[in-house]
């Protein structure tokens, strides 16, 4: 009984260190499987409910990225032998395919392009048993080229059970016998046909110690000896289902170890560099019509300012010859003594507070009386005098008390504006005649400010005027008073 707990122990150590078939308590969802034999390839959808055959391995792109296509290469196509390595370290045991990589042409001379896959058998203290499995890749490359697939499984590996059994099925005349467990592949062996009880004790005695382990022997496809049994094994006979028996696992079998593609690798990676070199093309392209197109617009203006310069300088000439300079002094000069009536508005809506509004505007050169309804004159007084543009402030006769608020009036007297006054919200016009200094500048103020209607009311009584309402005192043309321009 020791001996045989010790054996049990050892059938769970099976272990492959790529392969590490396990059973999942779920299934794969569907997936497509392409079985590879000598003559061709075989495929089948594969789901929860059950296998069908499909009808070719063509893919689309979705499928490609998402989908789950597994190649399974047959038992035909596989050599198998198992290699004794000396003990391996865990730092050690990462570099076995290395090692096996380098022996690999050596125990498959009949290969010419070998590729291969391994799993540990058993360790040792003084020595490692590794099983591999190798198959001519250009043979099964060619075989599935129109299959794309990202698992690749060898069948051996797929024969996964709860506990030890064997399996025996025939593929053509050959017949092929498995012994397999919780951890995967134990042995296996070719058999001649017709399959006889012999052959099946000459497998199960070659299986060493592990023969006692083994508790069922299933027969798939062959009629023989249906409840019987070989060497006190009970036979368990099983139809042809119309898929290989290697597959009747699958939807438990854990894929992920054989994984070979990732998702991006379906992509067309020639096209994408394609794409982008001909992108960068493009760009430059574009960006030398850009500076070529620029320097054009360049020369267009260096050309277009040469012309605006002669004007000038044709215009300058006509000036020196032109008459009407004293003229254009004494327009100057009634300029500089005028005050722009949007400056005026401009600086009292500074000082206008919500509640007060204006009820007239007079403006003479650079007096403007003005008067305004407000709850704080004083307050309005000095905000009035602090600013730049105002040179003195005077208060007509006395504030007249209406409720909550004052009406006064005021008389501001406003600074002259001087060219490049950077408080000055408005642009100068400059009129200058090259013939008389003294015409050198006519310059007059333009405000682009408007003030709100809520804030000058003609109506003393109302704070502001409703929205959608046009008040005419809110009018600069109806407030502004001025019997003299220059």
């Amino acid at each position: 009984m020791k001996a045989l707990a010790q054996l049990l122990k050892a059938s769970n150590n099976i272990s492959g260190n790529i392969s590490g078939a396990k059973p999942t308590t779920s299934g794969q969802g569907q997936l497509m499987v392409c079985y590879a034999r000598v003559d061709g390839c075989d495929f089948y959808k594969v789901s929860k409910s059950g296998i069908s055959a499909a009808t070719g391995g063509a893919s689309s792109m979705v499928n490609k990225l998402t989908g789950k296509n597994v190649l399974v290469i047959g038992r035909e196509l596989l050599y198998y032998w198992r290699e004794k390595y000396p003990p391996l370290l865990q730092k050690t045991q990462k570099n076995l395919s290395g090692i096996i990589s380098n022996d690999i042409a050596d125990m498959f001379p009949m290969l010419s392009t070998p590729a291969f896959r391994f799993s540990v058998f058993e360790s040792h203290a003084n020595y490692t048993l590794v099983d591999i499995w190798a198959w001519e890749s250009r043979m099964v490359e060619g075989l599935a080229k129109d299959f794309y697939y990202n698992y690749l499984v060898p069948e051996d590996l797929l024969f996964v059970s709860g506990e030890p059994e064997a399996t025996i099925y025939a593929v053509g005349e050959k017949i092929y016998a498995f012994a397999h467990g919780p951890k995967g592949f134990i042995g296996f062996r070719s058999l001649t046909s017709p399959l006889s009880e012999s052959g099946v004790e000459v497998f199960l005695r070659g299986l060493g110690a592990y023969r006692q382990l083994v508790r069922r022997i299933n027969v798939y496809g062959i009629d023989f000896m249906p409840g019987g049994a070989v060497m006190d094994i009970p036979i368990n006979t099983i139809g042809d289902n119309g898929f290989p028996a290697a597959l009747r696992g699958i939807t438990t079998f854990k894929l992920t170890p054989f994984k070979t593609r990732t998702w991006h690798s379906a992509l067309n990676t020639e096209l994408l560099f394609r794409v982008a070199l001909y992108s960068m093309a493009a760009y430059l392209v574009s960006s030398y019509l850009s500076i070529k197109k620029l320097d054009m617009s360049l020369e267009d203006i260096e050309m277009e300012t040469a012309k605006t310069t002669k004007k000038i300088n044709e215009l300058a000439e006509l000036q020196d010859k032109d008459v009407t300079a004293k003229l254009l002094i004494a327009l100057a000069k009634k300029v500089s003594d005028f005050t722009p009536p949007l400056d005026v508005l401009e600086v009292l809506t500074r000082v206008i507070t919500d509640g007060a509004y204006v009820t007239q505007l007079n403006i003479n050169n650079r007096n403007v009386d003005v008067n305004i309804v407000s709850a704080d004159p004083s307050g309005v007084i000095n905000k009035l005098s602090s600013l730049k543009e105002v040179e003195a402030v005077k208060l007509v006769g006395e504030p007249a008390r209406e409720g909550q608020t004052y009406r006064f009036r005021l008389s501001i007297d406003m600074r002259e504006v001087v060219s490049g006054d950077s408080n000055t919200s408005s642009s100068p016009v400059i009129i200058t005649t090259p013939s008389v200094p003294q015409a050198a500048t006519l310059q007059g103020t333009f405000s682009r400010t408007s003030i709100p209607a809520a804030v000058i009311n003609a109506n003393p009584n109302s704070v502001g005027a409703p929205a959608g309402h046009t008040n005419k005192a809110s009018s600069p043309a109806a407030i502004i008073k001025t019997d003299k321009i220059f």
